[in-house]
């Protein structure tokens, strides 16, 4: 039995609105498959994106590592638009990103999450590496970091 282990790495997967600021986070092992987490961060946030998106377009935007032909299709049945750039795959014929934003009026917003995760971890600077060896503190402590970003964006 190994004692003092705390594992080779972990991840926060964040879900930011279209202002930047985070709504639900998780946390995993540096090793898992990333696209497993966006439908259970989906299900965290089922009210608020049907509370307060009625009559606008849904549109969650990824990098290319989330670019999965199941995981597009399961956005879709959501109802949400899959804004993810395709990998470039020899032989692939891909549609043209400027072309889709262009007709559905949406913007490119990737630098809105890179900055929420630049916010939690300059005022958080316990989440830059992890120290805690049980699973379960570490999230507490990325729940906190979220916590404490909306309370220093809504009070100032």
């Amino acid at each position: 039995m190994l004692h003092g282990y705390k594992g080779k790495g972990s991840l926060i997967h964040l879900l930011v609105d279209g202002n930047g600021q985070p709504i639900v986070t998780t946390t995993t092992a540096a090793n898992g498959d990333e696209c497993l987490e966006v439908q259970k961060l989906l299900d965290k946030t089922c009210e608020y994106i049907g509370m307060s998106l009625k009559g606008r377009v849904k549109a969650i935007e990824a990098d290319r590592g989330y670019d999965r032909g199941w995981l597009r299709q399961a956005l879709l049945t959501r109802g949400i638009f899959p804004l993810i750039p395709y990998r470039k795959i020899a032989g692939r014929d891909i549609p043209n990103t400027a072309e889709i934003l262009e007709t559905f009026g949406l913007k490119k917003k990737r630098w809105q999450v890179e900055r929420a995760f630049a916010w939690l971890k300059k005022r958080c600077r316990r989440l830059l590496m992890r120290w805690e060896r049980k699973e379960l503190i570490w999230s507490g402590f990325v729940t906190l970091g979220v916590i404490y970003t909306w309370l220093k964006n809504l009070v100032g």
